[in-house]
């Protein structure tokens, strides 16, 4: 799982900005609302168990030449958990842009 990388233009980041400065500018700040975001992407993985009961993970934090963080997960969900066919995998992951009104919360 691929946590997005961070957008210098989410409002989080914006909100706190001065006039005419910019997300590049401040990296303590986007680093801050990244690390709230990453903290609440984990909540749901290993709290609410979103795909399952995760029997283990780690994970690792990049930036990139921009400087923006970006997070790689790998999860090892407990076996009653497991995918084991296309259609499992289809109703988690999407490779289009989700429909507003069918997937508010995406």
């Amino acid at each position: 799982m691929n946590l997005s990388t961070c957008n210098p233009s989410w409002p989080e980041i914006r909100d706190h900005l001065i006039e005419g400065d910019e997300g590049k500018n401040r990296p303590d700040l986007v680093v801050r609302v990244f690390h709230a975001k990453l903290e609440k992407l984990k909540d749901e993985l290993f709290k609410k168990n979103i795909f399952g009961k995760v029997a283990a993970y780690t994970y690792v934090i990049e930036f990139q030449k921009r400087g923006l963080p970006h997070a790689h997960f790998l999860l090892i969900l407990k076996p009653q958990y497991k995918m084991y066919r296309l259609d499992e995998y289809d109703k988690i992951v999407s490779a289009e842009i989700p429909d507003k009104k069918k997937y508010p919360h995406l």
